[in-house]
């Protein structure tokens, strides 16, 4: 019954590597099996092709969390990494990539949900700045991003399955890259109809953050390939988390007027800062070589706009997540960028 865990091939694998049974420290005669756990346990290391680790490691205790300092605009202190578990993996919902600093510390989470058909991969840049900067940052996929808009799960249904995740995450992400999670409620992002999966989170899940960023967020049809959806806020929020709306004057038809990010400032109570990217399309935040297909408008300077969306989000969730009250004044004054950048606030 041993034999059978390993196939004839590997078998004849390890025979390849000439290394003998005594090199494991085994008798010839070892009982129960315990040559060909080796023998497996071996080859799982050379072809990592182990047997998965279902259960998330033990949370390990917090300590003082971690406060960035300097320009949020500019790369935080922090080295950070990536890991990319796939679903099932530690326990994780939804296949994500975590981005983290190298640095053991204390740090909050943040989850970022991806535009409708878009790969988690695609935000890299931005989502890396902000981790520099002392985060644990979650970026699931919530569905195969194929490009075809058939067959997937509506914004209420990512929604609910968006909460999994972020359960999941809260307790297990900074863990697993080798920290500890503040305990305090997490943060939550997204970009599009992540963006709305976000608010929908928040206002119809009811689930608790003490920040929610909106980047270029899009309500009810979603965009040119979408069917009509129900809207995540159809009307001013009775309580609702303190809030940063980046939106893109250049949405067109992927982010249309009455249901772009001026449908979400003007839902959301205060307090809630609005920026608007002047010049810039829907998707310019991605990473260079990532794109629209062709479906939205590219403006001029993609660079500065994944620096200022990458920038913003670090000082709002710097203020909210550290307690960093310094990072609140960079998005209440003026940006130091290339780009023109309009402000409101409330």
């Amino acid at each position: 019954m041993a034999s059978s865990l390993i196939s004839p091939e590997a078998s004849a694998l390890l025979d390849q590597t000439a290394l003998s049974e005594q090199q494991f420290g085994l008798r010839p005669a070892d009982e129960g099996g315990m040559r060909t756990r080796m023998r497996y346990l071996f080859l799982s290391v050379l072809l990592g092709c182990g047997p998965a680790v279902t259960a998330p490691p033990e949370p390990m205790t917090p300590g003082v969390v971690f406060v960035s300092r300097g320009d949020p605009f500019l790369p935080g202190p922090l080295e950070v990494v990536q890991r990319d578990l796939k679903e099932g993996e530690l326990g994780a919902p939804k296949p994500v990539r975590l981005t983290a600093p190298i640095t053991k510390g204390t740090y909050p989470v943040v989850q970022f949900q991806h535009g409708f058909l878009s790969d988690r991969r695609g935000y890299d840049e931005i989502l890396s700045h902000l981790a520099s900067h002392g985060f644990v940052v979650v970026a699931p996929q919530m569905y195969r991003a194929d490009g075809v808009p058939l067959g997937k799960e509506g914004a209420p249904d990512e929604a609910r399955a968006a909460r999994r995740v972020a359960e999941w995450a809260h307790l297990n992400a900074a863990t697993i890259m080798g920290s500890a999670a503040d305990p305090r409620p997490i943060g939550v992002a997204g970009h599009s109809r992540g963006g709305k999966v976000t608010w929908w989170l928040t206002a119809q899940e009811k689930y608790v953050t003490r920040g929610v960023v909106g980047v270029d967020p899009v309500d009810g049809k979603g965009g040119p390939l979408l069917s009509a959806q129900p809207e995540s806020v159809t009307g001013p929020l009775d309580s609702a988390p303190p809030s940063l709306v980046i939106g893109m004057e250049k949405g067109g038809s992927c982010a249309p007027e009455g249901d772009n990010f001026q449908h979400f400032f003007d839902r959301t109570t205060p307090p809630t800062t609005l920026l608007v990217v002047k010049g810039q399309g829907h998707a310019d935040m991605l990473d260079a070589d990532t794109t629209s297909g062709g479906l939205c408008f590219e403006g001029p300077n993609r660079a500065e706009t994944r620096r200022v969306t990458g920038g913003a989000m670090a000082a709002f969730f710097r203020w909210r997540l550290q307690d960093d009250q310094t990072a609140r004044s960079f998005l209440e004054s003026d940006l130091l960028t290339t780009l023109e950048v309009t402000r409101a606030s409330r």
